[in-house]
């Protein structure tokens, strides 16, 4: 039978390896995805693969998907299609994902099964069998309303089914994992939010200071959204030098127009 466990409040409760943080920091500042959480994973049980699957109105989406060993990503991709053609439908991961996101960032959800487990024969076939999986262990949570992220971790008879101990140390690892994910969610979408408003505020600049150079309204832009000279000079792959002497012509101009040369004047008049 399927084991469920509902983390509420989420709380590790063994050591965590200096190896599974680094990797979950990797993951939390959004230069690490279903890689990052595998490394994480590995440090504390060894697993063979790993998908990170994002659930909205009970259709599963494939994010990322990783492997053990060097080159069988590709076997990810291909359960899953086969799992999203035919079996997704009779998966209790779907109304668990339904439950878990009706209250976003309150807990977290856990979901062993073994291959036996699963109640369709064709399913059990094409991807258990197949692939020579043994289980699948699923963790659930909700970044935001209406949207459930899962990370399933797989393992074959290579590794050999999870035993109780291990299961204990996942569980304990359980609530981190899915921390740095919803950490770099919200980086990720803050970083799309603030590239929507700098569009927005470049093309209120090409109306109100139209003597501005497109280089000096993509900075003047920037400026507004609280940005750094090192994060444009990095946003914009150019040296902080160059940030440094765009501002300043920018801010002749913008002074000549009588407009506002300085960050808060500027953040005023594009919002």
């Amino acid at each position: 039978m399927p084991q469920l466990w509902n983390l509420d409040p989420p709380a590790a409760r063994l050591p965590v390896p200096a190896e599974s943080v680094a990797a979950l920091l990797e993951v939390a500042n959004g230069a690490a995805g279903a890689n990052g959480l595998l490394r994480a994973i590995q440090a504390v049980v060894p697993a063979e693969y790993l998908s990170l699957v994002q659930i909205r109105r009970d259709l599963p989406e494939l994010i990322e998907g990783s492997a053990r060993r060097p080159g069988e990503e590709s076997v990810v991709l291909q359960c899953f299609g086969i799992y999203r053609r035919h079996y997704y439908r009779r998966d209790a991961l779907l109304p668990l994902a339904a439950q878990v996101s009706r209250a976003p960032g309150a807990g977290l959800a856990v979901l062993h099964c073994r291959a036996a487990d699963f109640p369709d024969a064709g399913w059990r076939s094409d991807i258990y069998e197949r692939e020579r999986l043994t289980d699948r262990f699923t963790l659930v949570h909700a970044p935001v309303p209406g949207q459930a992220h899962a990370i399933h971790l797989y393992r074959d008879d290579r590794l050999g089914p999870l035993q109780a101990e291990e299961i204990d140390r996942l569980l304990g690892l359980a609530p981190l994992l899915c921390q740095a994910l919803a950490l770099a969610w919200r980086a990720q979408s803050h970083c799309q939010d603030r590239d929507s408003g700098v569009a927005v505020q470049v093309q209120r600049l090409a109306r109100l200071a139209p003597t501005l150079s497109p280089r000096e309204r993509d900075v003047c832009a920037r400026i507004a959204q609280g940005m750094t000279v090192d994060g444009i000079a990095a946003d914009l792959d150019v040296a902080p030098s160059t940030v440094v002497t765009l501002r300043k012509r920018a801010y002749l101009k913008l002074a000549g127009a009588g407009l506002p040369a300085e960050r808060l004047g500027l953040a005023r008049l594009l919002h």
